[in-house]
């Protein structure tokens, strides 16, 4: 069956690339408590004169980060994707020069300013930013941040310090301060590193959960989340399956005999019939080839597999009973199918070539699915299945099922086959000849010289 484009070639391709946009849709409500954290160190900072800069630049740098603040928050509710799309950047840097500001301001100059050496309250608006940035789960943004902050704390130190004004202690007050733009460093490195890792990693979730969602419209819950764990080819591995082929009959005369708008609408409420009852028993529909549906069982072991085949084989025929009464009614013909059932080891997954993926099985189980169709149509039967299907059932079925052994055919490669009828069904001819169909679907043998 045609899947949804895959992203394996792209594994953070395109989910990555949106994956900020997601993260930044609220993201400065939740920046909120950090943002409120830094104003708050530089209101107290202004009150108390700490710091030996201007003090009047305290209040400056206090009233434009409230303004920062409050832009960051109008532009992230802005409707131009341009604004949101700069905003990022333009925080990034503000907080950036704020950052820096704090930490200059508390360079010691000479041996009278040494109790102003930059401690953990000067630089808490640096580790803060930092963090803030690293939650956006943009690597490049949180590494700008970091090389801006430590350039300009590195600047800072050059033009500010001056060991031989700071008197004995001015080579050891020198490496405390290196000492703590390497650890900025080292901090920055770990937040940039782990930014990285979660986008990958957040990237790959939405990725799987979006791909589940998209394949659980056609696989079983299992099979998709199998698919989705091990994604793209790599999910293509030898497992059992049991196959179910549904046929109609006499489709060529129907569209023969009346216009094309309704042998077309006919055939719908056929694939949808066996649609409806293939996935109600735990199958997907691999595809539809003209006329016939082609369904998969391969959840739970091969008797699993098996019952749950043949059980979706009688929910057909029993539906088509019904919807073959209403046709009666109304003068349509009836419609009969052909159902055939086959199980054996079989490659299935993804196929993916790049131009298109594909999720379905390959081997000679499908082979032979066709040609015990085939021989359906040949003795004009109903439901056919093979050895290994019964087997799989379990040694009661051919008596519980009353299944009676085809004669063999010239084809030495084909399993045994068994004869099937679904109980007074009277599935007709395209005319609808056979009269109508009963309530009762019971599976049974056809005798295997019926016509």
């Amino acid at each position: 069956m045609p899947l949804p484009p895959a992203s394996s070639a792209d594994p953070a391709g395109l989910f990555s690339a949106e994956l900020p946009a997601r993260m930044e849709q609220d993201f400065e409500r939740r920046a909120l408590a950090p943002r409120l954290g830094v104003v708050l160190i530089l209101l107290l900072g202004a009150l108390a004169d700490y710091g030996h800069g201007n003090r009047a630049g305290h209040w400056v740098v206090l009233g434009a980060y409230g303004v920062v603040t409050l832009l960051a928050a109008a532009g992230a509710r802005a409707r131009s994707d341009r604004i949101r799309a700069w905003l990022p950047l333009v925080a990034t840097c503000a907080d950036a020069a704020i950052a820096v500001y704090v930490v200059a301001d508390h360079v010691p100059r000479y041996a009278g300013e040494a109790h102003l050496a930059t401690d953990a309250v000067s630089l808490l608006p640096a580790y803060l930013f930092l963090l803030q940035t690293g939650m956006r789960l943009r690597p490049r943004l949180a590494a700008l941040f970091a090389a801006l902050v430590a350039a300009g704390w590195a600047a800072a130190l050059a033009l500010l310090m001056d060991p031989a004004r700071l008197g004995p202690d001015g080579a050891r007050v020198l490496v405390r301060q290196g000492m703590g733009l390497a650890a900025f460093a080292v901090a920055s490195g770990f937040v940039v590193a782990t930014a990285a890792w979660m986008r990958a990693s957040a990237a790959a979730a939405l990725r799987a959960g979006e791909e589940r969602l998209m394949l659980s419209r056609f696989l079983p819950d299992g099979v998709a989340t199998e698919v989705v764990r091990t994604g793209g080819t790599a999910s293509v591995a030898e497992r059992h399956a049991t196959l179910l082929g549904v046929d109609l009959r006499g489709s060529s005369a129907l569209a023969r005999m009346y216009p094309p708008a309704l042998s077309v609408a006919w055939l719908l409420d056929f694939r949808r019939l066996v649609h409806d009852a293939v996935t109600t028993h735990g199958g997907v529909v691999d595809k539809y080839v003209g006329d016939g549906v082609l369904a998969l069982f391969l959840d739970g072991d091969a008797g699993e597999q098996a019952a749950r085949a043949v059980a979706a084989a009688e929910a057909t025929l029993e539906t088509l009973a019904a919807l073959n009464r209403e046709r009666h009614r109304t003068g349509c013909p009836t419609l009969r199918v052909i159902a055939a059932l086959h199980c054996g080891p079989v490659l299935a997954g993804v196929f993916d070539d790049g131009r298109r993926a594909e999720f379905t099985v390959l081997g000679t189980v499908m082979n032979d699915l066709s040609r015990i169709e085939r021989r359906a149509k040949e003795d004009d039967l109903d439901v056919v299945v093979s050895a290994d299907v019964l087997r799989q059932l379990g040694a009661e079925a051919p008596e519980r099922l009353d299944a009676r052994p085809l004669p063999a055919s010239g084809e030495p490669t084909l399993p045994r086959l068994f004869a099937l009828r679904p109980g007074a069904t009277g599935q007709g001819p395209e005319d609808g000849a056979r009269g109508l169909p009963s309530a009762s679907s019971t599976m049974l043998a056809k005798p295997v010289d019926a016509p």
